[in-house]
């Protein structure tokens, strides 16, 4: 596969240990996909021009930088630059008004932080790349 069609997946996740579980997940999973994680969600805007396929967003970036925009605020950016990318939102947020919004305004996908977490990404991923 060239690098010109290479998928890419853009993790967005301050906890870096959740990050990396998720990286290696994901790479076992789908090893042809290229993976990169980033700690907050400004570093990935940064690069958006790089066109993800599909970003993994947590809610809440702001446990190690405190200054960090969340999840919500980050979506929109992405959203008002790139509408076409998946946005798979990955967190512990139990506000429904926010995760009612992430879904309905932005066309997000949510899935639960809880033990079969990395399964529904898994999916959704299968169901996004078809």
């Amino acid at each position: 596969m060239d690098k010109e069609e290479q998928k890419t997946i853009f993790i967005v996740e301050d906890n870096a240990v959740y990050a990396k579980s998720l990286r290696g997940f994901l790479i076992t999973h789908f090893p042809e996909m290229k993976i990169e994680v980033f700690p907050i969600g400004e570093m990935l805007l940064n690069v958006l021009h790089r066109n993800p396929n599909i970003v993994i967003m947590d809610y809440f970036l702001n446990t190690t930088y405190w200054a960090a925009q969340n999840g919500l605020e980050v979506i929109k950016q992405i959203k008002e630059q790139k509408p076409q990318i998946k946005i798979i939102v990955l967190s512990s947020q139990g506000n429904h008004n926010v995760v009612s919004e992430a879904i309905n305004q932005y066309g997000c996908a949510y899935v639960q932080k809880e033990m079969e977490a990395f399964g529904k990404v898994k999916q959704l991923i299968e169901d996004y790349s078809c």
